[in-house]
């Protein structure tokens, strides 16, 4: 994929997060640069705004395998100063909010920083622990409220 193409897609994440944070009455500003952290968000001016990290991820499948087996992943490195991360399925526009230590604690270790992964709704492969719907309780629609 090419880099305009990749840039596209994040910023297509972020404005999935901004509109979904809108939504719920949540204002949000991008950063002009990148640090680690892409949105400021508040709810309330008299609170401290919350800081996010947005990744955005098309579905990948297996090279040569079977099409219909799809999942999709994120990662983030160990020096980003974001205290949430938004994940966001590109594909289906759908996204979910971690803190960014529990997404640490769900993801993996990978060179320099940590990987999270599942398989997308309808995958049904019973060795797999790494299914979609042991992440609904961080849909952002949900995750929201608890943190505004």
């Amino acid at each position: 994929m090419d880099k305009l193409k990749n840039q596209r897609i994040g910023k297509c994440g972020e404005l999935i997060v901004q509109y979904t944070l809108l939504r719920h009455g949540v204002d949000s500003a991008p950063m002009t640069t990148d640090p680690g952290i892409d949105l400021i968000a508040f709810k309330d001016i008299k609170k401290k705004p919350v800081t996010i990290q947005v990744k955005t991820s098309t579905h990948h499948s297996e090279q040569g395998g079977t099409p219909d087996i799809k999942w999709i992943e994120w990662w983030v490195s160990d020096d980003c100063p974001a205290e949430y991360i938004a994940a966001v399925d590109y594909d289906r526009q759908k996204c979910w909010i971690f803190k960014i230590d529990e997404f640490r604690k769900l993801g993996s270790r990978s060179s320099g920083g940590h990987r999270l992964y599942w398989y997308v709704l309808g995958y049904d492969w019973e060795r797999t622990k790494k299914k979609e719907e042991k992440f609904k309780s961080y849909e952002i629609d949900t995750e929201i409220s608890k943190i505004f």
